[in-house]
C-alpha cells in the first residue's frame, strides 16, 4: 500500500473508537453548518424545481419532459469527485466505462457498444463546440481532456442516440459540457495538485467585468508519469478565454477561444517508444436575440484546427485538420401546448496529411444539415416530442435521423417515457480516402465504399421521485440495433486493410441511477448497468459479444463532516471484458477511490485543501493487448490546494 493509502488509514481507519461513536449519531441526523446536527431532509429541501436540460431536443426542458435519459453532474459533484479528467467523471454516469488505452496519457470513457481505445460513437460538446476530431478514424478522446474542470458549471449526459438533434457522431450518446458564465468567475483562482507518479497539476484563472460585459482567462497544466512499466509521461497545457457581453436587454453574445497542447510517450517496448503530440486551437462566437418571452433566435460560428504528430519513423500519421461551422436555430412557443425549435448548419472539413493521403495531400468534405423538434402537450399528463435531422454529406450522400418520444406523468413525480430514434455516424475522410503506408508497404487503403454506421434505438424509461425517502430513481431499458459498423478488413493475407461495414449486431440491457439524500449533508449515488452485445447469427466475429462487460456499477458517497471537512468515497465494480481480441481479457475488478477535503478561509480568501487516493484497496488490471505490457492501476495519492479571492 502506498503513501496515500497509508495516510487515509491513519486519518480515517485509525480514528479512536470514542470519536467514531460520536460521529455515527451525527451522521444519522445530518451535519449542518459548523458541524451542528440538523433534522432529516424535508421534501422542500430535497426537491426543488425539476432541473432543466438543453442537450436532448435543443429546447430547455425539465428532466421529466425531455425525450431521453439525462444525467447531470453539477459543479459541486465535480469538485468533490477528486477526478482529474472528464473521462474519470463519467464513471458517475450509468452505462459508462472509464478506462485507459495503451497508457495513462489516453484515458477513455465509452458508453455501450464495443469497447476499444477510440471514443468514436459519442458526441462531445464544450459550450456548444463539438470537440470530435476530424483526424484518422475520428475520436472525442483528446477533446474531452482539453477542458479545465475548475471552469465547468455542469455536464449534461444524454444516455442514448441523438442524431435527431445533433447529426452524425451523436451515435450512442451526447456529453454536453457547459462552462461557468464569466460573471460567476470574477476575481482570481489558483489551484495546485502534487502527488505520486509525478502528478503536477496547476490552474490559474482571472475574471473581470461590469454589468454589460464579463470576461475570463484560464491557464492550466496537467502532467504525470503514468503507468510504471511504460514510458508513459504526459503533459497537457491549456489556455481558454470566455467573454459574455450583453449589448442590450434582448441580446447576449458569448465569445470563447483557446489553445491546448498535449505531448505523451507511446510504444509497447523500448524499441518502439516514441512521442506523440496533439495541438488544438479554436474560436467560437454565439449571438442570441430574444424576440419575446418565448421566441428567440441563436446564430453561431466556429473555427477549429488540430495538429497530430506521432514522431514514429516507421508508420507516421502526421496531419492537420481544419473545421468551420455556421449554425442558426429558432425556438418559439406556438400556443395550445406547442413549442418548436428548427434550424440548419453548414460544416466544412479538410485534412492535410502526406502520410495519410500521399497522392492528394488534402481531402475535403462539406456537410449541410436541417433539423427540427416539436414538443406538444395535448394534456397536462402527456408530452410528445417528434422531430429529426436530415444531412447531406458531399461524399456519402444524404441521411435522415427521425425521433418520436412520448412522456406520460403517471403521478406527480413519476414519469414513463417510450421512444424510438435512428442515428448515424459518418465515415471520416481517412475511412473514405486513406492511402496509409509504412515505407512503400500499404497499411490501410480505403476503397471508398464505406457507408455511414446506423443504429435503430428503442427505449422505455422511468423517472421517479420519493421525497419522503429523499430518493430519486432513473431507469432506462433499451434495445439498439446496430448496422454497418466500420472496421478494418484484409481482402487477402498480404493486402492492405480496407475500411468496410461489418456484420450487424444488437445491444440490449437496462441501466439505473439512484440518488439518495437521507439527511442534510449526505448524498449517495448508485449506478448499475446490465448490457448484452449480441452479434448477428451470421456474424464472422461471434467473440465480439465479450467486448463489453455484462454488468458494472458505481457507488458514490459524498458526506459533509464536522469542522467543514468533506469525505467522498467512489467504488466501481466491473465484470470481465476484453479489448479487440478475445485472448486479451481484462478480469473483473473493483476500485475504490477516497477524497478527504476541508474548506476554510484565509482572511477574505476562500481556500480548500484535499487529499485524494486512487485504488485505495489495491491494484487491478486495467488494459491488456497482445504485445503490450499489461497496465495495472495501483494505489496512488495526490494533494490539492485551491485558493479563490
Amino acid at each position: 500500500m502506498r503513501i496515500g493509502a497509508a495516510l487515509f488509514r491513519r486519518v480515517i481507519i485509525r480514528i479512536p473508537a470514542k470519536s467514531i461513536a460520536r460521529l455515527l449519531p451525527v451522521w444519522c441526523v445530518g451535519i449542518g453548518a459548523g458541524g451542528a446536527a440538523t433534522a432529516a431532509v424535508s421534501e422542500q429541501d430535497f426537491f426543488t424545481e425539476m432541473p432543466e436540460v438543453l442537450s436532448v431536443s435543443r429546447l430547455a426542458q425539465p428532466l421529466d419532459e425531455a425525450p431521453g435519459a439525462v444525467t447531470v453532474l453539477d459543479r459541486d459533484m465535480i469538485r468533490r469527485s477528486g477526478a482529474r479528467t472528464v473521462p474519470e467523471l463519467l464513471r458517475l454516469v450509468p452505462g459508462f466505462i472509464s478506462s485507459h488505452f495503451e497508457g495513462a496519457a489516453r484515458p477513455i470513457a465509452h458508453y455501450h457498444a464495443e469497447y476499444n481505445g477510440i471514443v468514436r460513437r459519442l458526441q462531445v460538446f464544450v459550450d456548444g463546440r463539438s470537440v470530435y476530431s476530424s483526424m484518422l478514424v475520428g475520436s472525442a478522446n483528446q477533446g474531452m481532456l482539453a477542458v479545465v474542470l475548475e471552469d465547468i458549471e455542469r455536464i449534461e449526459v444524454l444516455r442514448g442516440s441523438n442524431s435527431a438533434a445533433y447529426g452524425a457522431n451523436a451515435f450512442l450518446g451526447v456529453v454536453n459540457i457547459v462552462t461557468r458564465h464569466a460573471a460567476d468567475t470574477r476575481g482570481g483562482m489558483v489551484s495546485l495538485s502534487v502527488g505520486e507518479a509525478g502528478v503536477k497539476d496547476g490552474v490559474a484563472r482571472v475574471g473581470w467585468g461590469g454589468e454589460h460585459a464579463q470576461f475570463r482567462f484560464t491557464v492550466a497544466r496537467r502532467a504525470d508519469r503514468g503507468f510504471e512499466n511504460l514510458a508513459d509521461t504526459s503533459r497537457l497545457g491549456q489556455l481558454h478565454f470566455r467573454g459574455d457581453v450583453h449589448p442590450s436587454g434582448a441580446d447576449d453574445v458569448t465569445i470563447t477561444a483557446g489553445h491546448a497542447e498535449s505531448r505523451w510517450n507511446a510504444g509497447n517496448v523500448p524499441s518502439t517508444w516514441h512521442d506523440e503530440s496533439w495541438r488544438n486551437s479554436y474560436a467560437r462566437l454565439q449571438w442570441t436575440r430574444r424576440l419575446d418571452a418565448t421566441d428567440q433566435v441563436k446564430v453561431s460560428g466556429t473555427i477549429d484546427e488540430e495538429r497530430y504528430g506521432n514522431f514514429y519513423p516507421l508508420l507516421r500519421a502526421d496531419g492537420v485538420a481544419r473545421r468551420g461551422e455556421l449554425e442558426a436555430e429558432h425556438s418559439l412557443a406556438a400556443g395550445n401546448g406547442w413549442r418548436l425549435v428548427w434550424g440548419g448548419q453548414y460544416r466544412h472539413e479538410e485534412v492535410d496529411s502526406r502520410d495519410l493521403f500521399p497522392d492528394r495531400i488534402t481531402e475535403r468534405l462539406d456537410l449541410w444539415r436541417v433539423f427540427g423538434n416539436v414538443e406538444w402537450k395535448p394534456h397536462p399528463d402527456w408530452v410528445v416530442n417528434a422531430g429529426g435531422l436530415f444531412e447531406r454529406h458531399s461524399i456519402t450522400g444524404g441521411n435522415g435521423s427521425p425521433r418520436l418520444v412520448v412522456n406520460y406523468h403517471l403521478l406527480p413525480g413519476h414519469t414513463l417515457r417510450l421512444g424510438k430514434t435512428t442515428a448515424d455516424k459518418q465515415p471520416t475522410l481517412f475511412e473514405l480516402r486513406a492511402d496509409w503506408r509504412s515505407g512503400t508497404t500499404p497499411v490501410a487503403l480505403a476503397s471508398g465504399n464505406a457507408r455511414p454506421e446506423r443504429v435503430y434505438s428503442t427505449e422505455l424509461g422511468y423517472l421517479g421521485e420519493f421525497p419522503r425517502l429523499g430518493l430519486s430513481a432513473d431507469v432506462r431499458v433499451f434495445e439498439e440495433k446496430v448496422r454497418d459498423l466500420l472496421a478494418y478488413s484484409k481482402p487477402c493475407p498480404t493486402c492492405a486493410n480496407d475500411i468496410i461495414n461489418k456484420d450487424p449486431s444488437v445491444q440490449r440491457g437496462w441501466e439505473t441511477q439512484l440518488r439518495w439524500q437521507p439527511v442534510a449533508g449526505t448524498q449517495v449515488l448508485f449506478n448499475h448497468t446490465e448490457l448484452r452485445l449480441i452479434p448477428d447469427a451470421s456474424s464472422t466475429s461471434p467473440q465480439d459479444a465479450g467486448l463489453a462487460p455484462r454488468h458494472f456499477s458505481t457507488l458514490a458517497w459524498f458526506q459533509r463532516l464536522p469542522a467543514d471537512f468533506e469525505l467522498s468515497v467512489i467504488h466501481t465494480e466491473m465484470a470481465k471484458y476484453f479489448y479487440v481480441r478475445a485472448s486479451d481479457i481484462i478480469p473483473a475488478y473493483r476500485q475504490t477511490d477516497l477524497r478527504l477535503g476541508r474548506r476554510f478561509m484565509i482572511g477574505a480568501t476562500r481556500a480548500e485543501a484535499a487529499l485524494t487516493v486512487r485504488a485505495v484497496a489495491g491494484d487491478h488490471l486495467d488494459y491488456v493487448q497482445r504485445s503490450y505490457p499489461p497496465l495495472v492501476v495501483d494505489s496512488r495519492a495526490f494533494a490539492t490546494l485551491r485558493l479563490e479571492y
